[in-house]
Protein backbone atom coordinates (compact mmCIF):
# COMPACT_ATOMS: atom_id res chain seq x y z
CA UNK A 1 0.00 0.00 0.00
CA UNK A 2 0.86 3.77 -0.40
CA UNK A 3 1.93 5.97 2.32
CA UNK A 4 -0.94 8.14 2.79
CA UNK A 5 1.66 11.08 3.14
CA UNK A 6 3.95 10.41 0.12
CA UNK A 7 0.62 10.52 -1.64
CA UNK A 8 -0.10 13.63 -0.65
CA UNK A 9 3.72 15.10 -1.56
CA UNK A 10 3.24 13.85 -5.16
CA UNK A 11 0.08 15.50 -5.70
CA UNK A 12 1.65 18.59 -4.39
CA UNK A 13 4.82 18.44 -6.04
CA UNK A 14 2.27 17.60 -9.31
CA UNK A 15 0.48 20.64 -8.53
CA UNK A 16 3.51 23.09 -8.13
CA UNK A 17 4.81 21.83 -11.61
CA UNK A 18 1.76 22.48 -13.68
CA UNK A 19 1.22 26.10 -11.63
CA UNK A 20 4.63 26.66 -13.32
CA UNK A 21 3.56 25.69 -16.65
CA UNK A 22 5.34 22.23 -16.56
CA UNK A 23 4.80 18.44 -16.31
CA UNK A 24 6.64 15.89 -15.36
CA UNK A 25 6.45 13.52 -18.47
CA UNK A 26 8.97 12.96 -20.82
CA UNK A 27 8.96 14.91 -24.23
CA UNK A 28 5.87 16.59 -23.58
CA UNK A 29 5.53 19.89 -25.95
CA UNK A 30 5.08 23.51 -24.77
CA UNK A 31 5.32 26.67 -26.51
CA UNK A 32 8.38 29.32 -26.19
CA UNK A 33 8.54 32.23 -28.37
CA UNK A 34 11.79 32.40 -30.41
CA UNK A 35 13.67 35.35 -32.22
CA UNK A 36 14.14 35.23 -36.34
CA UNK A 37 15.01 37.87 -39.01
CA UNK A 38 13.43 38.45 -42.00
CA UNK A 39 15.40 40.25 -44.47
CA UNK A 40 14.84 40.02 -48.23
CA UNK A 41 15.04 42.27 -51.14
CA UNK A 42 12.77 42.22 -54.38
CA UNK A 43 13.32 43.36 -57.89
CA UNK A 44 10.37 44.86 -60.23
CA UNK A 45 9.60 47.16 -62.88
CA UNK A 46 6.85 49.19 -61.38
CA UNK A 47 5.78 52.14 -63.87
CA UNK A 48 5.11 55.05 -61.31
CA UNK A 49 2.31 57.10 -62.77
CA UNK A 50 2.97 60.74 -63.81
CA UNK A 51 1.13 63.22 -61.51
CA UNK A 52 -1.76 65.53 -62.59
CA UNK A 53 -1.03 68.63 -64.15
CA UNK A 54 -0.75 71.85 -61.98
CA UNK A 55 -3.74 73.61 -60.62
CA UNK A 56 -5.88 70.51 -61.76
CA UNK A 57 -7.87 68.72 -59.33
CA UNK A 58 -6.82 65.21 -60.52
CA UNK A 59 -5.95 63.43 -57.77
CA UNK A 60 -2.24 62.68 -56.86
CA UNK A 61 -1.36 59.13 -58.88
CA UNK A 62 0.33 56.12 -56.90
CA UNK A 63 2.36 52.83 -57.34
CA UNK A 64 2.45 50.26 -54.65
CA UNK A 65 4.32 47.21 -53.98
CA UNK A 66 4.50 44.75 -51.18
CA UNK A 67 6.65 42.29 -49.58
CA UNK A 68 4.88 38.99 -48.32
CA UNK A 69 6.14 37.94 -44.96
CA UNK A 70 5.75 34.71 -43.85
CA UNK A 71 5.86 33.06 -40.23
CA UNK A 72 6.10 29.39 -39.04
CA UNK A 73 2.77 27.93 -37.73
CA UNK A 74 1.54 27.01 -34.51
CA UNK A 75 0.06 23.81 -33.58
CA UNK A 76 -0.89 23.95 -37.53
CA UNK A 77 -2.55 27.13 -37.51
CA UNK A 78 -1.24 30.65 -38.88
CA UNK A 79 0.13 33.35 -36.17
CA UNK A 80 1.19 36.61 -37.02
CA UNK A 81 4.71 36.66 -34.98
CA UNK A 82 5.79 40.21 -33.24
CA UNK A 83 7.86 42.89 -35.07
CA UNK A 84 10.73 43.76 -32.26
CA UNK A 85 12.82 45.83 -34.75
CA UNK A 86 12.86 47.40 -37.99
CA UNK A 87 16.50 46.94 -39.49
CA UNK A 88 16.33 49.14 -42.91
CA UNK A 89 13.83 49.32 -45.69
CA UNK A 90 15.75 49.94 -48.85
CA UNK A 91 14.50 51.30 -52.46
CA UNK A 92 15.76 51.77 -56.04
CA UNK A 93 13.69 54.30 -57.91
CA UNK A 94 14.51 55.47 -61.68
CA UNK A 95 12.70 58.79 -62.25
CA UNK A 96 13.54 62.09 -63.34
CA UNK A 97 12.66 64.33 -60.23
CA UNK A 98 12.68 62.58 -57.04
CA UNK A 99 11.47 65.99 -55.38
CA UNK A 100 7.87 64.82 -57.30
CA UNK A 101 7.79 61.83 -55.25
CA UNK A 102 6.41 60.98 -51.77
CA UNK A 103 7.57 57.22 -50.43
CA UNK A 104 5.49 56.17 -47.76
CA UNK A 105 5.88 51.77 -46.08
CA UNK A 106 2.64 50.09 -44.48
CA UNK A 107 2.63 47.38 -42.31
CA UNK A 108 0.44 44.62 -42.29
CA UNK A 109 -1.18 45.49 -39.49
CA UNK A 110 -2.06 48.93 -41.47
CA UNK A 111 0.18 51.11 -39.67
CA UNK A 112 1.62 53.64 -41.82
CA UNK A 113 4.81 56.27 -41.93
CA UNK A 114 6.61 58.49 -44.64
CA UNK A 115 10.24 57.33 -45.60
CA UNK A 116 10.70 60.69 -47.83
CA UNK A 117 8.78 63.23 -48.97
CA UNK A 118 9.44 65.86 -51.89
CA UNK A 119 13.29 65.46 -51.31
CA UNK A 120 15.28 67.98 -53.38
CA UNK A 121 18.13 69.75 -52.72
CA UNK A 122 19.39 70.90 -55.66
CA UNK A 123 21.28 74.28 -55.42
CA UNK A 124 21.01 74.36 -59.14
CA UNK A 125 19.10 76.66 -61.59
CA UNK A 126 17.74 76.75 -64.89
CA UNK A 127 19.80 79.05 -67.18
CA UNK A 128 16.38 80.08 -69.06
CA UNK A 129 14.21 80.77 -66.02
CA UNK A 130 16.45 81.18 -62.95
CA UNK A 131 14.32 78.63 -61.56
CA UNK A 132 15.05 75.54 -59.66
CA UNK A 133 16.09 72.81 -61.66
CA UNK A 134 14.95 69.06 -60.90
CA UNK A 135 17.43 67.93 -58.51
CA UNK A 136 17.43 64.11 -58.62
CA UNK A 137 17.35 60.99 -60.88
CA UNK A 138 15.32 59.29 -58.30
CA UNK A 139 16.94 57.02 -55.65
CA UNK A 140 19.86 54.83 -55.39
CA UNK A 141 22.67 54.47 -58.40
CA UNK A 142 23.91 51.25 -60.87
CA UNK A 143 21.45 48.52 -61.87
CA UNK A 144 17.58 49.02 -61.99
CA UNK A 145 17.08 46.35 -59.17
CA UNK A 146 18.01 44.75 -56.59
CA UNK A 147 21.96 43.63 -57.72
CA UNK A 148 21.38 48.02 -57.65
CA UNK A 149 23.26 50.39 -55.07
CA UNK A 150 19.74 50.81 -53.24
CA UNK A 151 18.64 54.10 -50.81
CA UNK A 152 18.50 52.35 -47.26
CA UNK A 153 16.56 54.23 -44.29
CA UNK A 154 16.79 53.37 -40.65
CA UNK A 155 16.38 54.71 -37.35
CA UNK A 156 19.88 54.73 -36.48
CA UNK A 157 21.13 56.18 -39.84
CA UNK A 158 22.65 59.59 -40.46
CA UNK A 159 21.99 62.19 -41.50
CA UNK A 160 18.09 62.54 -42.08
CA UNK A 161 16.10 62.18 -45.44
CA UNK A 162 15.47 65.72 -44.91
CA UNK A 163 18.88 66.43 -45.83
CA UNK A 164 19.66 64.09 -48.24
CA UNK A 165 22.72 66.22 -50.41
CA UNK A 166 21.92 65.63 -53.99
CA UNK A 167 23.52 68.48 -55.26
CA UNK A 168 24.00 68.40 -59.12
CA UNK A 169 21.39 68.17 -61.48
CA UNK A 170 20.05 64.86 -62.39
CA UNK A 171 22.30 63.62 -59.31
CA UNK A 172 20.23 60.50 -57.30
CA UNK A 173 19.93 60.50 -54.01
CA UNK A 174 21.97 57.97 -52.70
CA UNK A 175 23.04 56.25 -49.16
CA UNK A 176 21.54 55.81 -45.82
CA UNK A 177 19.14 58.11 -44.20
CA UNK A 178 17.35 58.57 -41.04
CA UNK A 179 13.31 58.46 -42.76
CA UNK A 180 11.02 61.00 -42.25
CA UNK A 181 9.11 58.93 -39.70
CA UNK A 182 10.57 56.50 -37.15
CA UNK A 183 10.35 53.10 -38.24
CA UNK A 184 10.02 52.28 -34.48
CA UNK A 185 6.79 53.18 -35.20
CA UNK A 186 6.53 49.12 -36.20
CA UNK A 187 7.85 47.56 -33.37
CA UNK A 188 4.59 45.68 -31.78
CA UNK A 189 2.94 45.21 -34.20
CA UNK A 190 2.17 41.97 -36.65
CA UNK A 191 5.53 40.71 -38.65
CA UNK A 192 2.74 38.41 -40.59
CA UNK A 193 1.70 39.61 -44.33
CA UNK A 194 1.99 42.30 -46.72
CA UNK A 195 4.62 45.13 -46.34
CA UNK A 196 3.60 47.68 -49.01
CA UNK A 197 5.82 50.49 -50.42
CA UNK A 198 3.41 53.78 -51.55
CA UNK A 199 4.87 55.70 -54.14
CA UNK A 200 3.09 58.82 -55.11
CA UNK A 201 4.17 61.52 -57.71
CA UNK A 202 2.48 65.17 -57.27
CA UNK A 203 3.71 66.62 -60.47
CA UNK A 204 3.33 66.01 -63.79
CA UNK A 205 6.21 66.13 -66.92
CA UNK A 206 8.06 63.42 -64.58
CA UNK A 207 8.45 59.45 -64.79
CA UNK A 208 9.66 56.85 -63.33
CA UNK A 209 9.31 53.39 -62.41
CA UNK A 210 10.38 51.45 -58.59
CA UNK A 211 13.44 48.69 -59.32
CA UNK A 212 13.87 47.28 -55.67
CA UNK A 213 12.44 47.14 -52.55
CA UNK A 214 14.49 45.47 -49.76
CA UNK A 215 12.79 44.63 -46.05
CA UNK A 216 14.75 43.86 -42.77
CA UNK A 217 13.55 43.28 -39.66
CA UNK A 218 13.53 41.15 -36.27
CA UNK A 219 10.64 39.56 -35.25
CA UNK A 220 9.38 37.12 -32.06
CA UNK A 221 6.77 33.48 -32.76
CA UNK A 222 5.60 30.98 -30.88
CA UNK A 223 7.26 27.90 -31.56
CA UNK A 224 6.64 23.95 -29.99
CA UNK A 225 9.81 22.84 -28.14
CA UNK A 226 10.04 19.58 -25.67
CA UNK A 227 10.63 19.49 -22.17
CA UNK A 228 13.16 16.77 -20.90
CA UNK A 229 12.07 14.71 -18.13
CA UNK A 230 12.76 15.95 -14.80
Amino acid sequence: MINKSSARMAALACAGLASLGLTAMPGTAVAKMRAAQFSQCMSTALAIPDGPASGTAELNPVASFAIPVRVPRFKGKPQSGVVTRINSVGVRISHSDDGDLALFLVSPGGRAIALATYRDQSSNKDPDTGEPSPSGDGYGSGAQGCSGSLVQFGDSFAPSIATPGNSGLDTPITGAFTPEQPLGTFVGGPARGFWTLIVQDVQNRDTGQLDALSLSFDYRYKAKTKRKRR
